[in-house]
């Protein structure tokens, strides 16, 4: 058989998505051509197949119906064009928005919003996910209000931070609190963040911020590290990969997409607390988070907060349904598990940062909350590859 030629026309060039084509590729002895953009056939091309993520580019669109006349198979990574019958393998959007909410639920959030700065069917499909109460939603739950910057900016403001901040500011202070923030992905997650920062509210007591993607670049380099729902671009594109190599082979393109659900939550500071209405509990809840390093108790947070100890200690009974010691040692050993997926921090580094008096108390504490030592943990968090085999076969594969 002689060796396919594929195009890829995949934009943004996220790496776990080029990754998991690449893969295949591999697999398969393909010979990839790799664009990030295109408006024509490229003279001379001849390939057998193209694996595209239609946006809103009517070029690229245009390109992609060409193809189609030609009859070369074309698959969509993602779901913008729905009117446009593809063979597709795209995320979940819908579902990552619903496990948001659930997210979200879990924490007692009775307040949301989602933030986006463009409207496209993606956007779209995750926001009806997240709208929609989940078995365990507050009967008290409003349905977010959607604030979309395109929608509302002057084009020559789209870029402009100062606006931004000041627009969406204006609509963080003014929101009922706590609020739940889900926005469209990582990169909208960092600029809603900004704005909150701007505008003088704290993360996660007032606003807690989820985003989308689980680019860890972005997520673990903001000033309070983002939550984000894990979607599974390698797999994406391992199975759009998969799917074309099919379609050139004779096969018939299944009925519907193929939908790739998210890997989970990964949970960061921005989303780790409890919702709590009383503002005295958000205020001892950024107190406890800022302050985790260091040696402190109910009284220093009583003194911060402006009330007595007593206050403190009944208001965090009644919200959060525990101690104040036993959410300051719940925090603690939350954020030594995130920095313990830092292999370059020791487990005495670890230790001192989150506040424990020396390296033996942490790990018997780490050790009788979690039934592993911080070492064990450590090695159990190594992320798993998925290969080819942890993959179902779909109906056309067989």
């Amino acid at each position: 058989m002689n060796r396919r030629h594929v195009l890829i026309l995949v934009t943004p060039a996220y790496q776990p998505r080029l990754a998991g084509i690449a893969r295949y590729a591999r697999q398969h002895d393909w010979q990839l051509t790799i664009l990030d953009r295109i408006a024509r056939q490229p003279k001379g091309w001849k390939g057998d197949g193209v694996l595209v993520t239609l946006r809103d580019n009517p070029e690229t669109v245009a390109f992609v119906k060409s193809l189609r006349r030609h009859k070369i198979p074309v698959v969509d990574l993602t779901f913008n064009h729905p009117e446009m019958r593809l063979p597709r393998v795209s995320g979940d959007h819908f579902l990552m928005g619903k496990l948001a909410r659930l997210h979200f639920d879990e924490r007692n959030f009775r307040n949301f919003a989602w933030f986006s700065t463009n409207w496209l069917n993606i956007h779209r499909l995750r926001y009806e996910g997240f709208r929609l109460p989940t078995a365990k939603s507050s009967s008290l739950a409003q349905s977010p209000p959607r604030w979309v910057l395109s929608e509302e900016a002057p084009m020559n403001r789209l870029d402009d931070f100062t606006w931004f901040n000041h627009w969406l500011g204006e609509k963080l202070k003014s929101a009922p609190k706590p609020l739940a923030l889900l926005a469209y992905d990582d990169v909208d997650a960092a600029r809603a963040l900004g704005a909150c920062i701007t505008a003088g509210l704290s993360v996660p007591e007032d606003v807690s911020v989820l985003g989308i993607g689980g680019d860890r670049l972005i997520c673990e380099n903001q000033p309070v590290p983002i939550s984000s729902i894990e979607h599974d671009q390698g797999r994406t594109g391992y199975e759009g990969a998969e799917l074309l190599d099919h379609l050139m082979n004779g096969a018939e393109p299944p009925r519907k997409p193929i939908l790739i659900p998210p890997r989970g939550i990964t949970i960061r500071a921005s989303t780790d607390v409890i919702a709590a209405t009383s503002p005295i509990v958000r205020k001892s809840l950024e107190y406890i988070r800022l302050n985790i390093g260091t040696s402190f108790g109910l009284s220093q947070i009583a003194t911060n907060a402006g009330v007595s100890r007593t206050t403190v200690a009944q208001l965090f009974e009644q919200e959060l349904g525990r101690s104040v010691g036993a959410e300051i040692m719940r925090q603690r050993l939350d954020i030594a598990k995130r920095l313990l997926a830092n292999d370059a921090l020791s487990i005495a580094e670890v230790a001192y940062r989150t506040g424990f008096c020396n390296p033996a108390y942490f790990t018997n504490t780490f050790r009788r909350t979690t039934g592993l030592t911080p070492k064990a943990w450590r090695r159990n968090q190594s992320p798993q590859i998925p290969q080819s085999g942890d993959i179902n076969p779909r109906p056309w594969a067989r």
